[in-house]
């Protein structure tokens, strides 16, 4: 079964810096929504939802420092790709891969945490 992961961004610079380079690395610009609970930017990659959020709310918890992280990317796998074989193991690869190339380029810290309770990788 397919756990959520979100990668935690601890970005130095203006939100809309994360956003382009996070356009340059996913191939594509995500799009704003309002939501009851704020805006969020978001799209689509390899049957997974790609969420930003700016403001997470989230508190320290499960040893976790969510307080460090400005920035909460939330990778939610779709149904289309829960049915396929190997999906597991592509959904974890892109939350390292990207968390590790935003870290890089961007200059910053990231963390891939599952369902929000365990901490998986770190860079930065």
């Amino acid at each position: 079964m397919t756990m959520p992961l979100s990668i935690l961004i601890a970005w130095p610079g203006a939100a809309a810096d994360l956003l382009r380079l996070l356009a340059e690395l996913l191939g594509q610009t995500l799009v704003l929504e309002e939501l009851d609970t704020g805006p969020v930017h978001s799209g689509k990659l390899l049957d997974t939802e790609v969420v930003l959020i700016s403001d997470h709310g989230l508190e320290d918890d499960s040893g976790i420092e969510f307080s460090l992280y400005s920035h909460q990317l939330q990778l939610v796998a779709l149904n289309s790709g829960r049915s396929m074989s190997n999906y597991d193991r592509l959904y974890q690869g892109l939350a390292l891969f990207l968390a590790q190339r935003l870290s890089a380029q961007g200059q910053c810290r990231t963390e891939v945490v599952s369902n929000l309770q365990k901490s998986i990788a770190k860079f930065g």
